[in-house]
Order: structure tokens, then C-alpha cells, then sequence
């Protein structure tokens, strides 16, 4: 059998499987495999398949116990952990649909993805998200219990909808030992074609519109990343979870990924020590977004700032050499004595800085989510990491649209399209997307369904792109962002922000031009790298406010804007520019932001 004729093969025997039974599957294969390993008071403590297999058992026997049953709704809540994806595949062993609230959300939101959920079991990683929950239950009719992970600060809650986690697993393991053929009828009675997880779209344009994924459809999906990226399948990998478990990409990584290669994910005690997490894991894989990309990279500017002469000058060397190494890279070149000298270079100054954040056994980095500016990415790639970019939608349950090559690919474009799916590009160049594997439509949404799904089967993704003469995808835009100047010129915003984001001072960027003559930008500083060059260059001040007013900031951000304007056309140029005085915290009370 061919390679493709495998491929195709794998494609359709995933679609005919549902998660819970790929999970009875590799425990029964691979029982003592550590399936992952999690930090619990410092120490990383390793749980096998088997060990997996038996706390879903106990949380589905608990969730059943509490009323929970097939096509009922489990929404959960917090930052990742062990107990929040054992509670997803209790949840999914009975039919179920589980479905995530971004941590980050308002309370008005958390009431608007309750209500049209329909949620009967709510799960809360820890007081803060109990105290989002509690005050809008009367609201909620359809939610009858809130099961609490962490319960160090609820010593005076006294709520009977309130649930211990730890008492929810011991009523479970009770039950699981009771009834030992309970697994058995779940497996027998779901079917791949369930719907397992609704993921809320972001909402930046309405209210978010809730994305049915079916359990065959999502393994099928998820496959298109290990098709892109066989080295995924090759070995054993060590990755981290830290993206949102209520995204696609953050399951699949935490969840799907693992269950179907021998990648082994890492959750850290806190995702506020993320970098420590990092650095004491050393990943091989990282599925990542541009911007922790970025304040990474932001991180490594700085040392090399804070540094001495010596090693500012090697750093500059390094990476000279290392761009008309990529250049070759690029090309196709395998010139001997050009590749000893970076080699070299890369012991002497890349590799320190690589291990000083626990970069330095990557073997991939992966980019979704987002466009990369380019230069961010060739700059990881001259210091020896090997990154790629991949482009996919919530709509598409998983899976990729496209993905770059797995090694040292050139920035700029997303790359090619997995087996098995289809894109073009419509008359007004918007991408659509063809493949059995794309989501079973918005939740009690049949209307918003028909406006992105043609009648055809192709997927309008919303997005403008365009083929590069090597065959690879470019994303240019999204059609609806699209500004046409007071001169007639059409402008990609996302073009030009992301030419602006390249500068390690920047942390976001919004550009605005539409009818007007020229661009102008709303800017928020990157405050602990500006702080970083403040305190380098004796300028004073007392916080983030009184940073971005200060004059000679502002003539930082001046130049660094000047610099990626001579990379652009000159009707893509900023003219003008505003500093906003407070960083954007989607995490603080009241912020504008989703």
C-alpha cells in the first residue's frame, strides 16, 4: 500500500472511532506508557494510560451519578490541568458535550455561554471562577451542580450546588468498583458521528457562535497536523500544556495529539510559570501563538541588551552568519565550510540563550492562531529553531487548512494543504475549504451554518489569500479588515501590524486608515522590554502610564515604526501614532478586549 493509500486508510478508520474508545484502545496497547506528567507541589508526578483510562472511569461513574447523560452539556472553566481534561473525557464516556469558557471571560459572558449551552454540570478550576458562577445560577436553569477543583480559598462557601472534586472522583472510584462493565456500555453506545465538543468562537463581531465537533470527525482532523508534521509519530516527545483547553488547538494538544503518538504533554503547577514550566520540561514539540513567540523572542533581546560587549558583539556576528546560512537553507544550499563556521557561532552565542529558556532541544515549534510576522520567525529560525507555520479555523474541528514544511520553512506563507482536503480561492480571493472533516455546524444555529457552509460543502473561511509561485497558501487578510485610503488603495492591516510587531518594544498594534489619506496606529508597549532599555538608558519612571508618556519612549517607538516603514509601500506607511497609557489585560474587570 502506497504512503498516500495509508494515509487516506488512517483518515477513515479514526472517522469511524469515537475519543473515549481510542483512549480504552491505547491503554489496552501501551497500559504502563506515561500518557503525561503534572506538577503537583514542585513535583512532577508521571500518569500512565492505564492510570488515565481508570480516573475517566471514576469521573464518568460521578457525572452520571450527578444527572449527567448523553447529548447533556458539561461546560468547564480555569486555566489547563489534569483534573479539567479527566472531567472533559468522563463527560464525553457518557455521551456528552463538553464545552469551554475561556478564563478570561467577563462574567456577562460567562452568563451568555451558560444560557445558550444549556450546561447541567458546571466545572470551576478555583474560587475565582465559582465567584463568576454563583451570582447567575438563578438565570441558569439547566445548571443543577458547580464541581470545584481547587478549594483552598472557599472555606466559608457554603452552597449546596457545590461539589469538591476530590469527594465527585471518590463517589466515582466507589461506583467504578461496583459496576466494572460500565465502561463497556458507554463505548457500545457512542457512536463517531456524537457531537463531543461545542467551541465557542471569540465573538469579536457578535455574540460567539458555538462550533459542534463530532468525535470521529475531530480524530480525523487532528490526524492533518501529524500528516503535515510526521516527525510527531516518529518518537516519543515531550510538549506543554498551556494554550486554552476551550480552544481546538489547546485539546488537541493536551488531549487528541497525545492519544494517537507517543507525545507526552507537561502541565505546570501555575500558567503564570509558564517559563519556569519551560524550562524545567525542555520540550522537543511546542504548539505555540505569535505572541508568546514574540515575548519570548523579547526576552532574548533583552539579555543580549543587559549583556557585555563581548558577547553583544558575538550575538551581531551570529547573526549575520546565520541569515546567509537560512538564505542557503532556503535555497537548497549545503555549503560545508559556511555551515561549520554557524555551527560554531550557534554554540558560542545561540545555544546559551536557548537553554537559558529551555528552547535548546526543540525540535519543533509550531505557529497557528494567528499570522507571524516574518521577520519574528526567520530571526527564531538564524538562531537555530525550527520553526513552521500552520493555518487552520475552529470550523475545520482540528484540523489544518495548511501547514508549512516541518523543517527550517521560509516565512511568509502558511504552506501546503494536507491530504485528504480541498482549497481554492473564490473570484474575490477568499479561501474556502473542502473536507469530510469539517464541524457539524453551529450550535442551534442552522442559519449562521448556511451562511459560512455553501450548498456545495465549501467552508467560507472569512479569510483572503492567495498561491505563491511555489504552490504554498499566503494569507493576506481577513475580507471584512480589508482599508481602502481616501486615494482609492486597498491595504492589508494585518500586513503592516505585523511589519510593526517585528520590533521587540511593541506588544500590539492596530492600524486604522480607512477613507482617510493616511494610516495612523494605536500602539501598546511591550512594558518589560521598554522598561529593560528605560532603565539601560537612565530614563525615569514609576510605571506603565508615566513610561509611555515619556518623551524619549515615545521617540523609541518613532524609530522603531520608522524602521518597518522603509520595508513598506508608502501608502502602507504609519504616519501617525498614539501610545495607549494601560496595557491591555483581558484579565482585568471591565477591559474592552476579548
Amino acid at each position: 500500500m502506497s504512503l498516500a493509500a495509508q494515509t487516506m486508510a488512517t483518515y477513515q478508520a479514526l472517522r469511524n472511532k469515537t475519543v473515549p474508545l481510542v483512549l480504552w484502545e491505547r491503554a489496552e496497547r501501551t497500559p504502563d506508557e506515561v500518557a503525561y506528567r503534572v506538577k503537583k507541589y514542585g513535583i512532577y508526578h508521571e500518569r500512565t494510560w492505564t492510570w488515565l483510562k481508570d480516573e475517566v472511569t471514576a469521573g464518568a461513574h460521578a457525572l452520571a451519578d450527578l444527572g449527567l447523560g448523553h447529548g447533556d452539556r458539561l461546560a468547564l472553566m480555569g486555566d489547563p490541568c489534569e483534573e479539567y481534561v479527566i472531567c472533559e473525557l468522563g463527560a464525553m464516556c457518557l455521551g456528552a458535550v463538553a464545552y469551554g469558557i475561556y478564563p478570561t471571560s467577563s462574567q456577562k459572558e460567562v452568563h451568555y455561554l451558560m444560557a445558550d449551552g444549556g450546561a447541567k454540570v458546571f466545572v470551576a478550576e478555583n474560587q475565582e471562577y465559582v465567584d463568576r458562577i454563583l451570582p447567575i445560577m438563578g438565570d441558569l436553569p439547566a445548571l443543577d451542580r458547580v464541581i470545584v477543583i481547587d478549594t483552598q480559598a472557599m472555606f466559608m462557601y457554603d452552597h449546596p450546588a457545590l461539589l469538591h472534586y476530590e469527594e465527585l472522583m471518590d463517589r466515582g472510584r466507589r461506583a467504578a468498583a461496583e459496576d466494572p462493565r460500565a465502561p463497556s456500555r458507554w463505548l457500545e453506545r457512542l457512536v463517531s458521528e456524537d457531537p463531543m465538543l461545542i467551541v465557542y468562537t471569540s465573538g469579536t463581531t457578535g455574540n460567539p457562535k458555538g462550533v459542534v465537533i463530532s468525535h470521529g470527525r475531530h480524530l480525523a482532523a487532528v490526524y492533518t497536523i501529524i500528516d503535515r508534521y510526521p516527525r510527531l509519530a516518529e518518537g516519543p516527545h515531550r510538549t506543554v500544556v498551556y494554550l486554552p483547553l476551550c480552544h481546538v488547538l489547546g485539546h488537541a494538544v493536551a488531549v487528541t495529539i497525545p492519544l494517537l503518538t507517543r507525545m507526552v504533554p507537561h502541565f505546570g503547577e501555575d500558567i503564570e510559570d509558564l517559563a519556569l514550566t519551560i524550562f524545567e520540561t525542555g520540550p522537543t514539540v511546542l504548539f505555540t501563538v505569535p505572541r508568546y513567540i514574540q515575548k519570548f523572542l523579547s526576552r532574548i533581546i533583552v539579555g543580549v541588551q543587559n549583556s557585555s560587549w563581548i558577547k553583544k558583539q558575538a550575538y551581531r556576528l551570529a547573526v549575520r552568519v546565520g541569515r546567509a546560512r537560512l538564505r542557503d537553507r532556503w535555497a537548497g544550499r549545503r555549503a560545508v565550510w559556511p555551515g561549520l563556521i554557524y555551527y560554531l557561532l550557534y554554540q558560542a552565542a545561540f545555544r546559551p540563550l536557548l537553554n537559558k529558556i529551555g528552547f535548546n532541544r526543540l525540535q519543533m515549534l509550531l505557529s497557528a492562531g494567528a499570522p507571524l510576522p516574518p521577520e519574528v520567525m526567520a530571526l527564531w529560525q538564524v538562531y537555530g529553531v525550527n520553526l513552521s507555520e500552520f493555518y487552520g479555523q475552529t470550523e475545520t474541528a482540528g484540523a489544518v487548512i495548511t501547514a508549512q514544511a516541518q523543517d527550517f520553512p521560509r516565512p511568509g506563507n502558511v504552506g501546503r494543504v494536507p491530504a485528504g482536503w480541498e482549497v481554492r480561492l473564490a473570484d474575490d480571493g477568499e479561501i474556502l475549504v473542502k473536507g469530510e472533516d469539517i464541524f457539524q455546524g453551529y450550535y442551534n444555529r442552522p442559519d449562521l451554518t448556511a451562511e459560512v457552509v455553501d450548498a456545495q460543502g465549501w467552508l467560507h473561511t472569512g479569510d483572503v489569500g492567495e498561491w505563491t509561485d511555489e504552490g504554498n497558501l499566503r494569507i493576506v487578510d481577513r475580507a471584512r479588515d480589508f482599508i481602502v485610503t481616501a486615494g482609492g488603495k486597498t491595504i492589508s492591516p494585518t500586513y503592516v501590524e505585523n511589519a510593526l510587531r517585528a520590533s521587540p518594544y511593541l506588544s500590539e498594534v492596530v492600524v486604522f486608515g480607512d477613507k482617510r489619506k493616511y494610516l495612523s496606529a494605536l500602539i501598546e508597549i511591550d512594558f518589560e522590554t521598554v522598561s529593560d532599555w528605560a532603565r539601560m538608558k537612565n530614563v525615569s519612571y514609576t510605571g506603565y502610564t508615566s513610561l509611555t508618556s515619556n518623551p524619549a519612549v515615545v521617540e523609541l517607538i518613532d524609530r522603531e515604526i520608522e524602521g518597518a516603514n522603509r520595508d513598506l509601500a508608502r501608502v502602507e506607511q504609519v504616519k501617525v501614532f498614539r501610545i495607549i497609557p494601560k496595557e491591555l489585560d483581558p484579565d482585568a474587570d471591565g477591559e474592552p478586549i476579548t
